[in-house]
């Protein structure tokens, strides 16, 4: 089982890759909107859903979150 605080700055890791990337669309459209990856917010929602007891954690959920933030990222560390 993930610990809390980690699974905490993950789903906000998430969050800041997934708004990054939006950004990042969007400046290519010109500054129209970009929908957010859904496999980010997905991953995000599962995070917080995980946090609040809504659901159980999956066994692969560390995996997931090392595939998007890389296998070097630590709580409290800006991507």
């Amino acid at each position: 089982m993930t610990d809390r605080e980690v699974l905490r700055a993950a789903s906000e890791a998430v969050r800041v890759v997934m708004r990054r990337q939006q950004a990042n669309r969007q400046l290519h459209t010109d500054g129209g909107w970009a929908a957010p990856d859904p496999e980010l917010e997905a991953l995000g929602v599962e995070c917080d859903e995980v946090l609040c007891g809504l659901r159980p954690e999956a066994p692969d959920l560390a995996d997931r979150l090392a595939t998007m933030l890389g296998d070097d990222w630590e709580p409290g560390e800006a991507k």
